[in-house]
């Protein structure tokens, strides 16, 4: 059925009076590729083609046939292609609002320069919302528009002296918007690509790995759940940087150094905090010095945080009941304490919510996390628990 339909709307979303359907694709991306330097999954938003001729007479988030040359349609499973010596090729996929879509490329040698990126139709031209050049052997991006149909593509460019065999494996998932997660929670599904941070909530950066960006169906529900309600109260995007591998395995695993002890199956992520200047990026909110333990705050040197912010956040994550511990320095928490009690009394926060920020267990102290909180999920099945009664589980280290 949703082929069916997918179909149909490809076919209404023909133009009329259109001497050529085509669009001018987008210019290489600027990535360093083979020259030593670090690679990058950077967010990009790139012009990827022009207006069509005429309107579109159906669906807007339904591009016209042809819209980037040498587009190749598809609906799902492995897509072989021969990626021409820096040359590209384009697959592009026809989604339902309904579908959280995964675009996996391997290829061989593993250390093959690959640039992938995935474009979204804004109903006048394609549109960059992430590439990635990093990962062995691997690249991995993915979307969900819940918004309507819309068109994506995935381009996938070789800089390598031949021709490259490239396997693009693409995965169409059901998936809706949420605080409480119904079935099938533990699914491994990597976090989609903002198409709008303004309404989305959260944001990616230079420094954002999207490989590490895999999560429980849940942890992945929550956070776009808290990026909405963040952006719903006029407060800017936050940035998830490590949730788990492609592979469930904690980040750094697949180049052989781990950057977490946890992080494993999706249950773990790590977010930026609040500050008074009303911004949430990667920063540290004290000044710091190195003990036997890791990185610490020193005490009485917490500046700069919004406590009641950065609890509204993490409240969002308490409120959906599947919690079972959060780790923050000792010289944060109280400023966050505080900012829960301050969120209750201005009617922004529910009151069950408030004992959790200072039971000494879902909020507690741990190093290195100066500049972000780690917030942990239960992998416990069963439906959401009740504000009291959150889920406790065996400590494990962040």
């Amino acid at each position: 059925m949703r082929a069916l339909w997918l179909s149909l709307l490809g076919a209404l979303s023909v133009t009329t009076g259109l001497a050529g359907c085509a669009g001018n694709d987008a210019p290489p991306v600027d990535a360093a590729l083979g020259d030593g330097a670090a690679p990058t999954d950077a967010r990009v938003l790139v012009d990827a083609g022009s207006a069509p001729d005429a309107p579109i007479v159906s669906r807007p988030g339904i591009a016209p046939t042809g819209t980037l040359p040498g587009e190749q349609p598809v609906d799902a499973g492995d897509v072989p292609l021969s990626v021409p010596s820096e040359g590209e090729q384009i697959v592009r996929v026809d989604a339902l609002p309904t579908e959280h879509i995964t675009f996996f490329a391997t290829f061989a040698p593993d250390d093959a320069s690959v640039v992938m990126d995935v474009l979204r139709w804004d109903g006048t031209s394609a549109v960059s919302l992430g590439t990635t050049d990093a990962g062995v052997g691997l690249r991995t991006l993915a979307v969900f528009d819940p918004t309507g149909p819309r068109t994506f593509w995935a381009r996938v460019r070789s800089m390598e002296a031949s021709t490259l065999p490239v396997t693009l494996t693409i995965t169409r998932v059901p998936f809706e918007d949420g605080a409480t997660c119904g079935a099938d929670c533990d699914h491994l599904l990597q976090l989609p690509l903002t198409i709008d941070a303004s309404v989305d909530g959260y944001a990616h950066t230079s420094s954002t790995v999207f490989r590490y960006e895999y999560g429980r169906r849940d942890m992945v529900m929550f956070v776009r759940h808290a990026g909405h309600t963040m952006r719903a109260a006029g407060l800017a995007p936050f940035v998830p940087e490590d949730l788990s591998q492609w592979d469930g395995m904690t980040p750094g695993t697949d180049v052989g150094a781990p950057r977490h002890s946890s992080h494993q199956r999706g249950k773990d992520g790590d977010f930026s905090l609040y500050g008074t200047d009303g911004q949430s990026i990667w920063r540290s909110f004290c000044t710091t010095h190195d003990t036997t333990n890791g990185r610490e705050c020193i005490a009485g040197t917490a500046s700069g945080l919004d406590g009641v912010a950065t609890a509204r956040m993490i409240g969002d994550f308490y409120a959906t009941g599947r919690v079972t511990m959060c780790f923050l320095d000792r010289e944060l928490i109280p400023i966050v304490i505080a900012g829960a009690h301050q969120a209750v009394a201005m009617g922004v926060m529910d009151a069950a919510i408030e004992p959790l920020f200072a039971d000494g267990t879902h909020l507690q102290h741990w190093p290195n996390h100066d500049n972000h909180v780690h917030i942990r999920v239960s992998e416990a099945v069963g439906a959401a628990l009740t504000f009291g009664a959150l889920p406790t589980e065996p400590f494990e280290a962040p």
